[in-house]
């Protein structure tokens, strides 16, 4: 009897873990994920993106940054505020290029999952520009129509909208090169929140 009593509590026992295994997984709508893509400032083209996932839960997403103007070498860098946590860094150079250096690598738009159906332009309201000093440089009209075909279709831009579809999306303009800066090496980075 015991023997029986045994095995039916250690099934059980397995049966939890088992469960609590599930929702650890990376689909899980209440696990805390930030979404970065990036897109090409002069020809609106999807260049990849990075999807970070805290362990640490929180509704609140701010983004606070550090902003070392470039006197000849400067550097932006972007963190979730909340946490702590870094979620993009990059080198400005005056007369030169600098690059982005967190996160090293992107996932290159190829692996991304695509929409038949794009997702709908959200209210222009929704959009909020990264003022990282207030000197920051964004153009007198932005047009963010153009920026969101360029991500529309992902799946996990529904995904991550439809999880939290009040979240704004957060814009930042990177410009690696300034002083005789090129814009054919700028980029937007693209901030949401699930």
């Amino acid at each position: 009897m015991k023997t029986k009593i045994y095995i039916i509590l250690l099934s059980l026992f397995a049966m939890s873990c088992s469960e609590d295994s599930e929702t650890t997984n990376n689909n899980d709508p209440q696990q805390n994920k930030v979404l970065m893509l990036q897109v090409d400032f002069t020809t609106n083209t999807f260049e990849g993106g990075k999807e970070y996932t805290y362990d640490t839960s929180t509704t609140d997403f701010t983004i606070s940054s550090e902003y070392h103007a470039p006197g000849d070498f400067g550097n932006i860098a972007l963190y979730y505020d909340e946490l702590d946590e870094m979620l993009f860094d990059g080198s400005i150079i005056w007369m030169g290029l600098g690059g982005r250096s967190y996160p090293q690598d992107l996932t290159e738009p190829s692996a991304f999952a695509y929409n038949s159906t794009p997702e709908a332009l959200p209210s222009l309201d929704e959009f909020e520009k990264i003022m990282y000093n207030e000197f920051a440089y964004y153009p007198e009209t932005i047009d963010y129509d153009l920026i969101w075909n360029a991500i529309d279709d992902l799946q996990i831009v529904s995904d991550f909208r439809n999880s939290n579809p009040n979240s704004d999306i957060q814009l930042l303009l990177y410009t690696p090169s300034v002083g005789g800066g090129n814009p054919e090496e700028w980029d937007w980075i693209v901030f949401l929140k699930n």
